[in-house]
């Protein structure tokens, strides 16, 4: 039949039927094709090592090597499906040398790591922030606490002591306690650290670091997560293969600002207005410039000869130049790290270097780290983490600053002097600094920070976690004050040494067993865990005095021959801590969570019948933006959050339950005396109700994320000591005697405005609020006193603590005006407590109206807690080349500027304020500033709150140019990454507190450091 078609139908038939035949090898061959590319970071082009690469709905694929880069062979227009661990995943259709350019999750789809337990924070349900590897490395920081400065809602990181190797201080939410445990814990990879940790961990080895704040995520802390939980998590080898880096800084350091001094010549005409004032109100009727006139003759009663001639000559002198240096500090970290399907690793080493900026004092930290992980079965997981550290540091006492900034401009530099000279008498208050430069001061800290784990997961969902944790700490201290320094020659020691060993050693063993399973849209999550955790602690010391030659230090204190006064003294402390926990974790499609957490910890610290405490949470949310009424809302998400619980604190001192006995020797015999203080059987644990209000919203593909949180903190049963009566035998006594209550609200907004392949531009702000007021005290007690000064019975302007005020009170007489001549006969009948007002004198507040002022008229005028604090960034990655700023900012709270205090005594005899060119005289009234003075016939403004100024400041905590070379011209070298870049931190504070620094204060300066940093990959 086919053979009656025509023949031109017949041949075309036959000529297909070849082209079928002999075309179908080359179509076999067309099938499979080679699939490469390379697949990059958006924020900065990076190379990402280790991503999964696969064929869509199939079995084949690879990982990318260290280079980002893959091949693999698959069918002809397949979809390959592109993932990583931290980045969103993204399908492509397959092809040859591709450029895959991947972005990275959200924050809120991160995860973070509780106790082994990873919960993805889509999922969370309690209050929790933190900042990634990426923000951490944006500035050059030596500890963790500089690395989460301003970045952190809810978080305040405050450089109280800015010297070389410190950290500061840091509350999470306020002060949520009285006098014991207002620190938050540190947990790193596991392992709780009361304290330190700051600066054993470099920041180059950090993950992520994630803050618990509410009691929902903070509760399987229990009683040691009460002030907030700082989660650290270290890194970890990658998937690929291995990669060698090494990232280095450099930098100089300066005061960030110079207070304006009084020059001599000022000083000296200070003096004389001072002593010519206080003349003419004892002799009314005297000649003021024949007064003077003798006040500068050859026998002056208020100037040495030195002291003219210094003022005669124009000189002056500065001695905080002659104790301060430019610091230099340098940073270098070398890493290895490796992974696979089956394991990873990972190993640092690092070394700190910081010349301080008082001249002697330097820190020096060396460090590593080792991070291993194996699979043994696919059922059988071992891991360890391990950080070691040990830190060198030389210092001379603090007060030595304090001095210098105090000095009279008059006396000239020498260190020949034990004391400096007033009025030509040497005065034994102020030793010579530039002598205490001498002082050998030294200190090193050896840490073992190590957790080491063991994971079976018989079936799948079920993980059965055993670990044990170490804490070791060996820290020596050593100081010898030398014969000839003024701290030697006022004691009569003749040179004096000190040794100090102490030594920690804590472990933590922790089980745990968890289960997860999924059951259609239900997905369950439960934990059931037991812990043990144990803190020794002793120390031994001895100080030795008298010595011959000052040749022997502190190495040989067999050279003291003052024998019957040497000291000895050591102890040995242990507590323990157990702990039951459960935690129960339930999602329903993404779109309802709830979980339920419960610990029971029983601590050595109280006496029987109160060792126990039961601290319960619950905390619940709902995605809104899940659901199907919301679709039609242009929101990615709206989950709202709720939680409450009750977290513990046990921070008191050993034994408070107990009172406690030291021996007396005398005359061959031994007797027992108390140390002061009633042991209380009856403590029990200080408990806080914490309620947590949240909102998370995500808008524009999650480009824009808002997390918003309202937390009110009931504190009841406060840990305080409280005064006992003299008759009692005792001093004190510690006891539950009080309430706080403490509310807030934190905001945290992050943007990424511009997402383009060689354009980015992101920011990101936080602004954090609260407010604390003791609620209640012991007894029908209104107010506790902080008593101190000279007499050791003076009321203290801070420390105190009043009802219904907040813990961080200023207490102090108000500051009305400076007196004028016409108040006189206004407050002429006002009894002063013996004083005399006269015009340009500081005139205080009679609150009360009694006509008198007295510790009555005392009020809070102002309170250290800032009414809001935060900080927000800016980064910009134009192709190789990024910006980045980082602000933090601290707004309305008050604080005592000391160092102004004493520069504004109006003396004249120590070192002066430039404010003070504009202070009150006859022919200058339009003034706030007092006259002149010497003695104490009229209020100062150290009595008053004249000092007391606002410490709000807006600083730019760092300012970072960098520029990441080509990576096409890096593959040529065999390298991965090539970063330099410039950073200069605390270029600038706007405030108007006329001290140092309005946030750490005036007893040290903090410094502006510029860096030059490179890092390298390969």
């Amino acid at each position: 039949m086919i053979l009656n078609l025509p023949k031109k139908i017949l041949n075309s038939i036959v000529l297909i039927a070849l082209l079928m035949l002999t075309g179908m090898p080359c179509l076999q061959a067309q099938t499979n094709v080679t699939l490469s590319g390379r697949v990059t970071d958006q924020q900065g082009g990076q190379p990402i090592p280790g991503v999964s690469v696969k064929v869509k709905g199939g079995t084949n694929g690879v990982s990318t090597d260290k280079d980002g880069r893959f091949s693999l062979n698959a069918q002809q227009g397949s979809v390959l499906v592109i993932s990583s661990i931290g980045y969103i995943n993204k399908e492509v259709a397959g092809g040859e040398n591709m450029a895959i350019i991947l972005s990275s999750l959200d924050k809120d789809l991160q995860e973070v790591t509780v106790v082994g337990v990873s919960v993805r924070k889509a999922d969370l349900t309690g209050a929790v922030s933190g900042i990634t590897e990426k923000t951490i490395k944006e500035l050059p920081a030596t500890n963790i606490n500089q690395a989460i400065q301003g970045r952190i809602s809810g978080v305040l990181v405050q450089n109280t002591n800015p010297r070389p190797g410190s950290s500061g201080s840091i509350k999470v939410r306020g002060n949520n306690s009285i006098r014991f445990g207002a620190n938050p814990i540190y947990v790193v990879d596991g392992l709780v650290i009361d304290d330190g940790a700051f600066n054993s961990i470099n920041p180059d080895d950090i993950a992520s670091i994630d803050v618990l704040k509410d009691a929902s995520a903070t509760a399987i802390y229990g009683s040691r997560g009460a002030n907030g939980v700082i989660l650290v998590t270290t890194k970890k080898g990658k998937n690929g293969q291995g990669s060698i880096t090494y990232n280095a800084w450099a930098g100089i350091q300066s005061f960030t600002k110079n207070v304006p001094y009084l020059n001599a010549q000022q000083i000296a005409e200070l003096r004389i207005d001072a002593y010519a004032n206080k003349f003419m109100d004892d002799n009314p009727t005297g000649n003021r410039q024949t007064y003077i006139n003798t006040l500068l003759g050859t026998a002056s009663p208020i100037f040495s000869q030195n002291e003219l001639q210094v003022y005669r000559a124009g000189d002056s002198y500065n001695w905080l130049d002659e104790i301060t240096q430019r610091g230099i500090q340098q940073n270098h970290t070398a890493t290895f790290s490796k992974g696979s399907e089956n394991g990873s690793v990972y190993v640092s080493f690092n070394y700190t270097d910081q010349k301080g900026l008082l001249k002697t004092s330097n820190y020096k930290r060396y460090g590593g780290q080792v991070n291993l992980e194996q699979k043994i079965k696919p059922w059988l997981k071992l891991g360890s983490n391990t950080n070691f550290s040990r830190t060198n540091e030389s210092y001379i006492d603090g007060g030595v600053f304090n001095i210098a900034a105090n000095a009279n401009p008059l006396l000239p530099i020498s260190g020949d002097i034990p004391y400096l000279s007033w009025k030509g008498i040497q005065n034994t208050d102020l030793y010579n600094p530039i002598r205490s430069l001498n002082i050998d001061g030294k200190g090193n800290l050896n840490r073992l920070l190590t957790t080491n784990y063991l994971a079976v997961t018989p079936i799948a969902g079920l993980t059965i976690r055993s670990g044990i944790s170490l804490d070791v700490r060996n820290q020596d201290y050593y100081n010898y004050i030398p014969k000839s320094l003024g701290q030697s020659v006022r004691n009569a020691t003749s040179g004096s040494a000190t040794q100090k060993k102490e030594n920690w050693f804590n472990w933590q063993w922790d089980n745990s067993v968890s289960y997860d399973k999924s059951i259609g849209k239900h997905n369950f999550s439960g934990l059931v865990s037991f812990g043990l955790t144990q803190n020794n602690y002793n120390y031994n010391q001895i100080d030795a005095y008298g010595f011959a030659t000052d040749d022997f230090s502190y190495k040989y204190l067999g050279g003291a021959y003052l024998k019957d006064r040497t000291q000895l003294g050591s102890d040995f402390v242990t507590n323990s801590l157990i702990s039951y926990i459960a935690r129960g974790n339930y999602n329903y499609d993404g779109k309802y969570f709830a979980t339920l957490t419960a610990r029971y910890d029983g601590s050595s610290k109280f006496g029987n019948g109160n060792k126990w405490g039961i601290f319960p949470s619950l905390a619940l949310a709902w995605d809104i933006s899940k659901e199907e009424f919301f679709k039609s809302v242009n929101l990615d998400m709206l989950k709202l959050r709720a939680g409450y619980g009750i977290a513990g604190n046990q921070n008191i001192p050993n034994f408070a339950y107990n009172s406690l006995y030291r021996p007396v020797f005398s005359n061959g015999s031994v007797s027992y005396v108390s140390d002061g203080r009633l042991g209380n059987p009856d403590l029990v644990w200080e408990k806080q109700k914490q309620l947590n209000l949240g909102l998370d919203v995500g808008l524009l593909k999650n480009r824009l994320i808002i997390n918003a949180d309202y937390f009110v903190i009931h504190n009841d049963d406060l840990l305080m000591e409280r005064t006992l009566s003299t008759t009692t035998g005792f001093r004190n006594t510690i006891a539950n005697v009080g309430s706080l209550l403490n509310k807030g609200a934190e905001l945290n907004v992050t943007a990424r405005i511009i997402e383009k392949q060689d354009l980015q531009w992101s920011v990101s702000l936080n602004i954090s609020s609260y407010k604390n007021k003791i609620t209640k005290l012991y007894g029908s007690v209104d107010a506790i006193y902080n008593y101190g000064g000279f007499t050791g019975v003076e009321i203290q302007r801070t420390g105190n603590l009043f009802l219904n005020e907040s813990l961080n009170s200023i207490y102090t007489y108000k500051f009305e005006k400076i007196a004028q001549s016409e108040d006189i006969e206004r407050i002429k009948n006002i009894n002063y407590g013996g004083h005399t007002i006269k015009p340009g004198d500081i005139i205080p507040v009679d609150v009360n109206g009694d006509n008198k002022v007295d510790d009555l008229d005392r009020i809070v005028v102002g309170k250290t807690d800032p009414k809001l604090y935060g900080g927000f960034s800016t980064n910009v990655n134009y192709k190789g080349l990024s910006l980045n700023a980082v602000f933090n900012y601290n707004v309305g709270g008050k604080g005592i500027n000391s160092l102004y205090d004493g520069l504004m005594n109006g003396s004249g005899e120590y070192a002066g304020h430039i404010d003070q060119l504009d202070r009150w005289t006859p022919q200058n009234t339009n003034t706030n500033i007092p006259r002149a003075y010497i003695g104490g016939s009229r209020y100062s403004v150290s009595e008053t709150d004249y000092s007391v100024q606002s410490t709000s400041f807006l600083r730019m905590t760092a300012l970072t140019l960098g520029y990441n070379f080509d990576q096409a011209l890096l593959s040529k070298a065999k390298m991965t990454t090539f970063r330099l870049y410039l950073t200069g931190s605390n270029l600038f504070t706007l405030t108007k507190y006329k001290g140092y620094d309005p946030e750490g204060g005036d007893s040290y300066p903090t410094s502006k450091m510029f860096v030059l940093g490179l890092n390298v990959g390969f």
